[in-house]
């Protein structure tokens, strides 16, 4: 029987996009439905609904082919990476025609400075059968079980491609399999005792920043103003506040150090790029509104000045593996052990409609962050639909954000209901962009999304802890909620009401 009709329909390449949030239209799933069904079920294979969205290529010399955005095409038998993602959404790549120019200051890392090199997942490692290239392969997460001490055992044994090995949010392993190998691999890791679950590698991406503001003066944007932060404890806008003793890791598309807390040492690299820096202009703002410094220029944050680290897992395209993530969750569990008695915060502004409320393995991972003391904070999504299909959304551990507007009013793009734990402003919100050729990394960009939402909660989280240290990542929630203002209107039934508030922290 053939694999490829077995696990696909007619679509030869399908990838989930993410709801990242980044602008209205951010990340929205764009795959088919899938028919067919294999005529052998393993019970280890988990969301087994989502395999046709974890296929990858490989070129004739055996090595992974990197996706690449396209430009021009609505063709039905086109990739999801080619449909747009709703009927305005624009279908161009983000960068820019012309180069973007160097960084004056050359405050960013080079590839020889990225910290977690030997932890991306090597794009040019060669995956063969004998002999002869693979041309298509699935990318698999594997759960193994506890006492596991031999990986390279189990790479051998079912010649798979080693992508990550996971140790601290759980033991387990990334990789590829040969397409046409799926199902005689799944059916001898059934009876396998060292591989508790397998799981579909899923695909995301972003669409494009939004409009560019022009002036250099620190701005103070309306979402600041609307939380309380300008009545916090860093009072943010004064020019002098600053939060310490609290870490913040951005998981995004890469940050620039302008106008954050940041050092040469603070940016990681997960997304197989040969830098760490923020080309495509989502991460920065993301991590601006959270913590850009208090002085004078750019734009100000809820948690001014706070000690912020680049997780980029975002390539310049705004995609990425949920692989890609979780192994960025590892290393942060690594870098905290260095520091045990510092909390914190993680925001994560992206996602994904899995189609279940079934948990996925980025959702056990988040879990495990969470129950090891770090707070994550996520965006709820912006395809309108509710939030308990989504992952990392519908994590109870996580804080799920949505997103209102200037006047509090509900934002119509939202994800909703109960997986969605609070509200903050997210349309039209004012940050810092890129070294384009606008400079926006000191002139500002405005997007709209939960992806701008996520992060008024996470400098929220940041200022709590800052006061808070030991508080568990469930007390902060409890605190956030507590805080919090019943002040947005027009949300779909079931939906929370509660904006976070930063007035009292």
């Amino acid at each position: 029987m053939n694999t490829q009709s077995i696990w696909r329909g007619a679509t030869m390449l399908v990838v989930v996009t993410l709801l990242l949030v980044g602008c209205t239209d951010s990340l929205v799933e764009t795959h088919d439905d899938l028919e067919g069904e294999s005529a052998f079920e393993s019970t280890k294979l988990r969301n087994a609904h989502l395999l046709d969205r974890s296929v990858v290529a490989y070129d004739t010399a055996g090595k992974r082919k990197k996706r690449k955005r396209k430009k021009d095409s609505k063709a039905d038998d086109q990739s999801a990476l080619d449909q747009p993602v709703s009927d305005d959404a624009p279908l161009d790549d983000p960068t820019p025609e012309d180069p973007a120019p160097e960084d004056p200051s050359s405050d960013e890392p080079s590839s020889g400075d990225e910290t977690s090199d030997e932890k991306a997942a090597d794009e040019n490692r060669t995956l063969t059968l004998g002999d002869t290239p693979v041309e298509e392969a699935y990318a698999l997460i594997l759960g193994l079980a506890d006492g596991v001490l031999d990986a390279d055992k189990l790479l051998r044994r079912y010649k798979l491609l080693r992508r990550y090995e996971y140790t601290g949010t759980f033991s387990g392993l990334a990789v590829d399999v040969d397409a046409a190998r799926l199902e005689s691999v799944l059916k001898e890791m059934q009876n396998d005792p060292e591989i508790k679950w397998v799981e579909p590698d899923i695909f995301m991406r972003l669409e494009e920043p939004g409009e560019v503001k022009s002036g250099f003066e620190q701005k103070l944007p309306w979402g600041m103003e609307r939380i309380g932060a300008t009545e916090s404890s860093a009072a943010s806008g004064d020019g002098s506040g600053r939060v310490e003793g609290v870490h913040f890791f951005v998981f995004d598309s890469g940050l620039h150090m302008v106008d954050l807390n940041m050092w040469f040492d603070r940016f990681e690299n997960f997304s197989g790029e040969q830098h760490a820096h923020d080309v495509y202009g989502h991460g920065q703002h993301i991590g601006a509104t959270a913590a850009a410094l208090d002085d004078y220029w750019g734009i100000v944050g809820v948690a001014p000045g706070v000690k912020t680290w680049s997780m980029k897992v975002l390539d310049d395209n705004g995609e990425t593996e949920i692989s890609n993530v979780i192994a960025a969750l590892d290393r942060v569990l690594e870098i905290q052990e260095a520091y045990p008695e510092i909390p914190a915060v993680i925001n994560i502004s992206f996602g994904a409609d899995v189609g279940t409320t079934e948990y996925t393995a980025l959702d056990e991972a988040i879990e495990s962050v969470v129950e090891q003391g770090i707070t994550v904070i996520v965006s709820a999504g912006n395809e309108g639909i509710d939030a308990s299909t989504v992952t990392p959304a519908h994590a109870v551990g996580a804080i799920t954000v949505g997103a209102y507007d200037v006047y509090n009013r509900f934002a119509d793009f939202s994800n909703y209901g109960p997986s969605v734990d609070i509200m903050a402003p997210g349309v039209d919100i004012l940050s810092l962009g890129t070294w384009d050729k606008e400079m926006s990394v000191l002139s500002g960009v405005t997007m709209s999304g939960t992806s701008m939402a996520a992060p008024h909660v996470a400098g929220a989280a940041l200022l709590y802890l800052s006061e808070n240290p030991d508080a568990s990542p469930a007390k902060v929630k409890k605190n956030l909620l507590n805080k919090s203002k019943d002040t947005v209107w027009n949300v779909p039934a079931g939906t929370t009401t509660k904006s976070v508030w930063v007035g009292s922290f």
